[in-house]
């Protein structure tokens, strides 16, 4: 059968398939839904919901915690790079990839609302992510014409993903440079999705 679907799909699809199938072990929500479905074996679907929000709410905080405590150091740096990451899978990979997500047969009015509040959270939480990694880690490679660092961050930011201008915050370095397109990157990758 998988020599039949390499002939008829490529060998590059294939390959795609398996290592995007295969990230999904790499999140931690999926954690999240495991405890969820040992908790409510026979209700897991709904469970595996309530766990997503869970784990929606915990990165928020996380975020918060970090922006307010100014907390930096190479992991906390990595755990963030990790959680927009896997923000941008997580949205494309239940929305945009899985069976489950192209069956229009079984798409309801709440199915269709869920799905346009998880976008509008997934894209929220990456601007808020970038907002702080504009703050705290990579500080010094932006100019910041006012000591409002922490509202600037978060409206450059917020330019930034949709590529306006915000001129109290400039990139002054070329890893500012790199760090802000690769936001537009993802940005741009949301709009697509």
């Amino acid at each position: 059968k998988k020599k039949k679907e390499m002939i008829t799909n490529g060998f590059i699809y294939e390959v795609v398939k398996v290592v995007i199938d295969n990230l999904k072990y790499l999140n931690l929500v999926e954690l999240f839904k495991a405890i969820a479905k040992k908790i409510k074996p026979n209700q897991s679907d709904e469970y595996s919901k309530i766990a997503v929000d869970i784990f929606i709410v915990l990165k928020w905080i996380f975020i918060s915690m970090l922006i307010y405590l100014e907390l930096n150091n190479s992991w906390i740096t990595f755990l963030v790079w990790y959680l927009i990451a896997t923000n941008l899978f997580t949205y494309f990979y239940y929305h945009n990839w899985t069976d489950e997500s192209l069956n229009t047969s079984n798409f309801n009015n709440d199915r269709i609302r869920r799905r346009f509040v998880n976008l509008i959270l997934a894209i929220c939480f990456s601007n808020y992510s970038f907002s702080y990694l504009y703050k705290v880690p990579y500080n010094s490679e932006f100019s910041w014409v006012s000591n409002k660092i922490i509202g600037d961050s978060f409206i450059y930011s917020i330019c930034n993903s949709i590529t306006a201008n915000y001129d109290i915050v400039k990139p002054i370095s070329s890893l500012a440079i790199s760090i802000s397109t690769i936001q537009i990157f993802i940005s741009f990758i949301f709009g697509i999705l």
